[in-house]
């Protein structure tokens, strides 16, 4: 009766134990004489039960029990105050990141009155300016400008800046280039 390598795997355990019946242990022993893989797979095993059972292999040196615990303190105290040190940044870090949200609130409008560019403030643009009074977009425009959207409604730049609106990138931007120029 031959028995495949995949059988002799599955049963390899209970052939050591000697939990197999005769039959059984028969077709394993007759595998092992004919197949040298299995064999060197089965001497392995003994061969790390045996060491696993010798106590002296798997003694630890003297002193490596206060040594080990020694470290784990240390470890456990050093994971402790980096924790310790992380949790108060972030509880610092919280309270410090809202004020600085709201500030932002409270600080950028008053100075979106600068162009996106970051040059000189579109005050310079004299006279009125057109913002849209069916439009919520909060920009103002210089009179004729094409992405003025709704009926206009004419006001002083300091009106518009002082209401919250920006300027319009396009118009200012092409009126203040000719002014350069």
């Amino acid at each position: 009766m031959g028995i495949s390598c995949q059988e002799v795997w599955r049963d390899i355990s209970d052939y050591m134990d000697e939990d197999l019946v005769p039959l059984q242990r028969a077709a394993l022993d007759q595998h092992f004489a004919q197949c040298r893989h299995c064999t060197a797979l089965l001497n392995s095993m003994r061969n790390v039960i045996s060491l696993y059972r010798d106590e002296r292999v798997l003694a630890p040196p003297s002193g490596f029990h206060e040594r080990l615990h020694k470290r784990l303190r240390e470890e456990t105290n050093r994971s402790r105050r980096s924790f310790l040190v992380w949790t108060l940044t972030a509880a610092a870090s919280l309270p410090l990141g809202i004020a600085l949200f709201s500030a932002r609130k409270l600080i950028l409008p008053a100075h979106d009155h600068q162009s996106p560019a970051g040059g000189p403030e579109p005050l310079q643009v004299a006279g009125t300016v057109a913002i849209s009074l069916d439009h919520d977009d909060k920009v103002y425009h210089i009179a004729g400008c094409p992405r003025l959207q709704g009926k206009p409604k004419f006001i002083t730049v300091d009106e518009a800046i002082r209401d919250g609106y920006t300027p319009c990138v396009y118009c200012i931007g092409r009126t203040r280039s000719k002014k350069n120029s």
